[in-house]
């Protein structure tokens, strides 16, 4: 399982609803750096057993999807 830490979150306008929405930034073990809405985190229902969300990678490409672990 790919690993990633948080880096910190930042708000954005949300283009279709012109709210902010927040962020969490996150630092790919590969180098690369991706964002995912924070309240979507909070609702994510698979998790490790120290809480951690655990996602689809998002760097994965084609049929053969990874997993993410985030990390604080």
């Amino acid at each position: 399982m790919n690993k990633a830490y948080f880096v910190k979150e930042i708000k954005v306008k949300d283009p279709d609803q012109f709210g902010s929405v927040e962020l969490s930034v996150y630092k790919h073990e590969n180098g690369g750096m991706f964002a995912i809405d924070s309240s979507f985190l909070d609702q994510v229902a698979r998790t490790d057993e120290y809480d951690r969300p655990i996602l689809p990678d998002p760097f994965t490409a084609g049929d053969d999807v990874e997993e993410v672990i985030l990390f604080d």
